[in-house]
C-alpha cells in the first residue's frame, strides 16, 4: 500500500525561513547549555588535572630534596669511619715523643683533609666539611665554592663551643645522625654575605676503643639546593619552602618581588613579618599539629584563590619539633582565566536567545502543532516495534515542507527498520557491550550495555567517532588502523581479542576486553567490538591476593605454637618416647619448616604481584658476602650429602645491593644446587668480575642430572616443579626462583640459567659493579 504520492508531483509554497528561525534558535540555546556544562566540567577537570600534577610536582621536590639530605647523611657516616680518625687517636696516646706524636697526628690530618676535599668536590651541594674537636673547637675545616674545594689554615678554625648544633651533637649517642634546621650561614657569629641558606647534618666520632675524638659535620648550601628544586615547577605552579615556624626558605614569584622592591626602597617594608601565617592562613589553617606527614603524603587545598599541595619533610623522626613544609601552588585566576572569559559571554548571549526564543516559540507553535504531533505518534509507533506500513499520516496533500517532511518520514521509517534488523542481529548474540562504526570511525550504533559501560547517552555517542572512547595512545594510532583493515575480505582483526583501557564519560579508565571483527554489509565496511568489563575480574585478583596474604599470615601464628611445642617434646621427651614415635617428631618438625618456607614464598610472592616488595640498597663487598653465605650453608649441602666451593678473585668486588634479598637469592639457588646435585659432588659458587662492562657474574653450578629439555622454559614459572614427584623427597614450593628473578630484575639485573643433561646446571646473575670512583671510598663504609 502507498501512502505517500511522489514529492515531485506537488508544487511546494517554501516555509525554510521559519524552519530556519527556530533551528537557528535550537542550535543556540543547545549551544548555550552545552557551553556551561563545558564550562563547569573543564573547571572540574583543570582542578582536578592541576591537582594531580601539584600532587606529583611536591612529591618530586621532597623526594629530590630528601634525596640529597640522605647524601650527606651516608657522607658523615661514612667519614666518621675512615682511617685517617683512628689515626689523630692512636697518635695521641701512642705515648711517642710529644714532637713525633704531633707530626704524627698532623699527617692523620691531611689524610682526612685529603678525603674532605675530594668530597667536597664530588658532592656540588656541600658548603663546608669540618672536623670538631671534644672542646668544640675545628680541627680541620674544607670550604667550598664555584666548584671548588678548599682547607682552611689553621690559624683561621674558630671556636664552636658555644654553638647549640655543636653541643647537642657532643651529648648525643654513638652512630646518631643529628639533623639541624636551615638558617643563614655565619662565620664568627655574623650572617654572611651574601646570604646563602644552609643546613647542618652532623655525627660523633669514635675510636676503636670508645673514646671520642669529636664530630663530624658537613654544611648543605640550601640555597643552591632549593634554586635547583624550582627547576622542577614549570609555570604557572609556585614552590615554596618553610621551616616549623612557618617562614620562608623560598618565595612564590610575586612575594619575591615585593621583598625586592622593599629591599631597594621602591616600597615600604611592612611591620609584620611575611610568613605563611599571614600570606597564605587558610593553607596554614590546615597544618594541624598532629598531623605528622610521610615520605609521601601530601595534603591538599583548594580555595577562591589558588590550589595547593603540601608535604611535611622530616629528616629524623624522633625529633617532631624540626620539620620542613614544602609547598607547590597555582593560582586560581591563571588557572581558570580562560573559563570566565568564557562565561561572561555565555551569560550575555543566554539572555538574549532566551528573549528570542521566547517569541519564535510563541508564533510558530500553533502552526506546527498538528503535524508534530502526528510525527510524534509515528515515532512512537515505531519505537513500540509497529511495522512501517502501518503507519498513519495525514498530509499528503499540502504543498509546503510538511508535506516534504510527512512523505519523507516513511522512506526514513523503512531505512530505520532496515537498519535495526541488521543491528538487531548482531546484539541479539551477545549480553556483553556492543557498538558498530563505519570504516571513517564514526559510531553508527550501541546497545544498552555501552551505554551503561560508558556513560554516555545513546545521542552523545551515535554519530561521533570512537575515538572518545580511547586513550591517547590508541587515538594516535586509530586512523592508520581503520585505513589498514578497511580494505579486503571479513576477516577476524584480533584473534582472541585483547585487553585495552577505555575511557568513560567522566574521564575515568575502565580496563575491558575487546574483541573486533570486520563485517561488509550492502557493500559497506562496518567493525563491531565485542567488550567484557573486567572491573570485576580486577577486583576478584584484588580480593585473592588479599585472601592469599591474610591466610598466610593468620597460619603463621598457629604454625609457630606447633612448632614450639614439637621442638619442646624433641628436647625434652626424646628418650622417653619409643623410636618410631620420635621419627614421627622429627618429621613434623621438619614439615613445619617447610610450611613456613611456604608461607614465606607465597608472602614474597604477592608482595611481589602488588609492588610492594620492599629493598634496602647499599654498598658491600660480593667476595665477603659470598663467602658468609656459603659458610652459613654448608651444613645443608651436607645433610644433601654436597659440598659448597667458593672460587673468587682475592680483591674485593663492590656492588649496590640490598645485602637480605640478595642473599635470599643466593641461598635459594644453593638449596636447589644441592638438592638435585648427584650426592658426594661439589657445589661450585663463583664470582666473576669483568671491569671493562662493568658488570659481576654470580654463578652457581652442581654436578647433577641437568634440567628436563620440555621444563627449561618453565623454570622461572610460578609453582613450576620439574617432576611433581619430586616435591616430596626434594621439599619446596615452586616459587623460589620465579621469586629470585623478580628480585634480580628489580636489582637491574639478569638471573639465568645453562644446562646440559646428565653433565649438571650453572644458574648466573648478573649485576653491575660500583665504578672505581664511588669504589675508593665505600670499602670502610661498607
Amino acid at each position: 500500500m502507498k501512502f505517500f504520492r511522489s514529492e515531485n508531483s506537488k508544487k511546494t509554497r517554501s516555509i525554510s525561513a521559519s524552519f530556519l528561525v527556530i533551528a537557528v534558535g535550537l542550535v543556540l540555546a543547545t549551544s548555550v547549555t552545552v557551553g556551561f556544562w563545558q564550562i563547569w566540567q573543564n573547571e572540574k577537570s583543570n582542578i582536578k588535572y592541576e591537582d594531580e600534577r601539584l600532587t606529583f610536582a611536591v612529591q618530586r621536590v621532597v623526594k629530590d630534596l630528601r634525596a640529597v639530605v640522605e647524601d650527606a647523611s651516608r657522607n658523615v657516616a661514612m667519614l666518621g669511619g675512615t682511617p685517617p680518625i683512628q689515626g689523630i687517636l692512636s697518635s695521641r696516646k701512642s705515648g711517642a715523643i710529644p714532637e713525633i706524636a704531633m707530626v704524627q697526628e698532623t699527617i692523620w690530618k691531611d689524610r682526612l683533609a685529603q678525603i674532605f676535599l675530594s668530597l667536597a668536590e664530588s658532592d656540588q651541594n656541600l658548603m663546608q666539611v669540618r672536623l670538631i674537636g671534644n672542646d668544640g673547637k675545628e680541627m680541620i675545616r674544607v670550604n667550598s665554592s664555584a666548584g671548588r674545594a678548599t682547607r682552611v689554615k689553621q690559624k683561621d678554625l674558630q671556636d664552636k663551643s658555644d654553638r647549640p648544633y655543636v653541643l647537642e651533637t657532643l651529648s648525643s649517642n654513638r652512630d646518631k645522625i643529628n639533623y639541624f634546621g636551615i638558617d643563614y650561614n655565619r662565620e664568627r657569629g655574623v650572617i654572611e654575605e651574601p646570604r646563602i641558606l644552609v643546613m647542618r647534618v652532623a655525627t660523633r666520632v669514635w675510636g676503636k676503643d670508645d673514646e671520642p675524638l669529636g664530630m663530624i659535620i658537613v654544611n648543605i648550601n640550601m640555597s643552591k639546593v632549593i634554586a635547583n628544586l624550582a627547576f622542577v615547577i614549570r609555570e604557572p605552579q609556585q614552590f615554596i619552602l618553610f621551616n616549623e615556624q612557618g617562614s620562608y626558605l623560598s618565595k612564590p614569584p610575586q612575594i619575591e618581588a615585593a621583598s625586592v622592591r622593599a629591599r631597594s626602597g621602591q616600597t615600604r617594608l611592612v611591620d609584620k613579618p611575611r610568613s605563611l601565617q599571614t600570606d597564605f592562613p587558610r593553607l596554614a589553617g590546615n597544618m594541624v599539629a598532629d598531623w605528622v606527614g610521610g615520605p609521601s603524603q601530601t595534603l591538599g587545598l583548594v580555595t577562591e584563590d589558588y590550589v595547593a599541595r603540601v608535604s611535611r619533610i622530616r629528616f629524623d623522626w624522633s625529633d617532631s619539633e624540626h620539620y620542613l613544609l614544602a609547598a607547590v601552588m597555582t593560582p586560581m585566576a591563571q588557572l581558570l582565566a580562560q573559563n570566565r572569559e568564557m562565561k561572561q559571554q555565555i551569560i550575555l548571549f543566554t539572555a538574549l536567545l532566551a528573549l528570542i526564543g521566547a517569541l519564535i516559540a510563541f508564533v510558530l507553535t500553533h502552526q506546527f502543532v498538528k503535524p508534530i504531533r502526528q510525527l510524534s505518534n509515528a515515532a512512537r509507533q515505531l519505537s513500540l516495534g509497529a511495522p512501517v506500513d502501518s503507519l498513519k499520516l495525514d498530509g499528503e496533500h499540502r504543498n509546503d515542507e510538511i508535506g516534504v517532511l510527512l512523505r519523507s518520514v516513511h522512506h526514513m521509517a523503512s531505512n530505520l527498520e532496515e537498519k535495526q534488523k541488521r543491528i538487531g542481529a548482531i546484539l541479539a548474540t551477545a549480553k556483553n557491550p556492543i557498538l558498530m562504526i563505519n570504516r571513517r570511525g564514526i559510531i553508527r550504533e550501541v546497545n544498552e550495555a555501552t551505554i551503561d559501560l560508558f556513560g554516555f547517552s545513546r545521542h552523545e555517542l551515535i554519530g561521533k567517532n570512537v575515538s572518545m572512547l580511547m586513550n591517547e595512545h590508541d587515538k594516535m594510532h586509530h586512523d592508520s588502523y581503520l585505513r589498514h583493515h578497511g580494505t579486503g575480505t571479513p576477516s577476524k582483526i584480533f584473534e582472541g581479542g585483547r585487553e585495552v583501557s577505555a575511557i568513560r564519560k567522566d574521564g575515568s579508565p575502565v580496563q575491558v576486553h575487546l574483541a573486533v571483527s570486520r563485517l561488509l554489509i550492502k557493500g559497506e565496511v562496518f567493525f563491531t567490538g565485542i567488550m567484557t568489563d573486567l572491573t570485576e575480574l580486577k577486583k576478584v585478583d584484588k580480593l585473592k591476593s588479599e585472601f592469599v596474604s591474610t591466610v598466610s599470615h593468620e597460619l603463621r601464628t598457629p604454625l609457630t605454637s606447633i612448632k614450639g611445642a614439637l621442638g619442646l617434646l624433641r628436647s625434652t621427651s626424646t628418650d622417653a618416647l619409643p623410636e618410631h614415635a620420635g621419627k614421627m617428631l622429627d618429621i613434623a618438625y621438619s614439615n613445619c619448616d617447610r610450611l613456613s618456607l611456604l608461607i614465606n614464598d607465597i608472602l614474597d610472592m604477592e608482595k611481589i604481584e602488588a609492588g610492594k616488595l620492599s629493598y634496602e640498597f647499599q654498598s658491600f663487598d660480593t667476595v665477603a658476602f659470598l663467602e658468609d653465605v656459603v659458610e652459613t650453608n654448608r651444613a645443608y649441602g651436607k645433610q644433601h650429602g654436597v659440598s659448597f666451593e667458593l672460587d673468587c678473585p682475592d680483591e674485593p668486588i663492590l656492588i649496590f645491593a640490598d645485602h637480605c634479598r640478595l642473599e635470599q637469592v643466593i641461598t635459594n639457588l644453593l638449596s636447589n644446587a644441592a638438592k638435585y646435585a648427584s650426592e658426594g659432588e661439589k657445589v661450585i659458587v663463583s664470582a666473576e668480575p669483568d671491569r671493562e662492562s662493568g658488570r659481576l657474574r654470580i654463578a652457581v653450578t652442581d654436578f647433577g642430572s641437568g634440567i628436563p629439555e620440555d621444563f627449561r622454559d618453565k623454570v622461572f614459572d610460578k609453582f613450576a616443579q620439574a617432576d611433581a614427584s619430586d616435591t616430596r623427597a626434594k621439599g619446596g614450593t615452586g616459587l623460589g626462583l620465579a621469586i629470585s628473578r623478580e628480585i634480580i630484575m628489580a636489582h637491574s639485573g639478569v638471573l639465568d640459567f645453562e644446562t646440559e643433561a646428565g653433565v649438571g646446571t650453572t644458574f648466573y646473575i648478573i649485576l653491575d659493579i660500583l665504578p672505581e670512583e664511588k669504589a675508593s671510598t665505600e670499602p670502610e663504609a661498607a
